[in-house]
């Protein structure tokens, strides 16, 4: 009897460490946000983008801490189906939860892919389907291979994107003398006009902030949930709000607001404008 019921319900290996959980987490925000979102951000709200990321970061960071405390109580995969379940009781509502992260994770992983095309084309041109496809089936791989190598290679690519945002931030760094006598730029003033632009970016910005979520879902293979779990989901969102308002200001201080928003890869774009070199 014990066999049976050990059979019908798989435990998963506790694999993943905190580090790893950390990088896991800011790599799935990151890719949706700097390096897709940044032009698309700052072309609606001009150069105001830096304070359209930081209230961003604010409703997200009330969205993590409750995400934050039923990750430690019920570190099982598919979080929010299980936090639904647990706080409602009501499975059909629950069922509707889970169907709609995958709906959101299907729009999520398009979004990436398209802006993928743009990085790619910097360096070689190929048909968008191509590249797409290619990158989908290389992450379904990834994702068969299993668990710990799948956010292995996550924590690589994540080590690759906070260094490209790094080497943004180095070649830039001569702008930043301009910063003083352009600081009235990045400030809002009172003028009811400004704020719509600011407010409409935010709500896309905090898209790019919400793929944190992601995290809860392998709460089931983390190595000390009730403490881990809490830890990397802070974290990731505060390192990414840094990051994020970091290279807001570093774009705008090189390109304009209509520069960037027309630019297929926004952070390439900036690079070469700063360097007179392609990237």
């Amino acid at each position: 009897m014990s066999d049976t019921k050990s059979n019908s319900n798989p435990v998963l290996r506790r694999s993943l460490s905190l580090p790893l959980v950390c990088l896991y987490g800011l790599g799935n925000i990151l890719g949706a946000g700097v390096y897709v979102l940044v032009g698309k951000v700052a072309g609606e709200a001009g150069y105001l983008a830096p304070v359209a990321f930081l209230l961003a970061s604010v409703i997200t960071g009330v969205t993590a801490f409750t995400f934050a405390e039923p990750s430690s109580r019920y570190p099982l995969s598919a979080g929010e189906a299980v936090y639904v379940q647990q706080g409602i009781g009501i499975k059909n509502l629950s069922f509707a939860v889970g169907l709609l992260i995958i709906l959101t994770g299907i729009v999520s992983a398009a979004t990436i892919a398209n802006g993928f095309t743009g990085y790619l084309a910097v360096f070689i041109e190929l048909p968008d389907w191509l590249v797409i496809i290619g990158l989908l089936f290389s992450l379904c791989l990834i994702a068969i291979w299993g668990i710990a190598e799948s956010v292995g290679a996550a924590a690589l690519f994540t080590l690759l994107e906070v260094g490209g945002l790094i080497l943004i931030l180095y070649v830039v760094a001569p702008a930043f003398v301009d910063l003083p006598l352009r600081q009235f730029d990045f400030i809002p003033d009172t003028n009811t006009d400004t704020w719509p632009g600011i407010f409409s970016s935010a709500f896309l910005a905090f898209y790019a902030f919400i793929c944190f979520e992601d995290m809860v879902n392998v709460a089931e293979e983390v190595k000390n949930p009730r403490r881990n779990m809490p830890l990397a989901i802070l974290f990731a969102v505060l390192f990414a709000t840094v990051l994020y308002i970091a290279i807001a200001i570093c774009a705008l201080l090189v390109l304009t607001p209509a520069e960037l928003n027309q630019s297929d890869a926004p952070l390439a774009s900036v690079y070469e404008r700063a360097t007179n070199s392609n990237p």
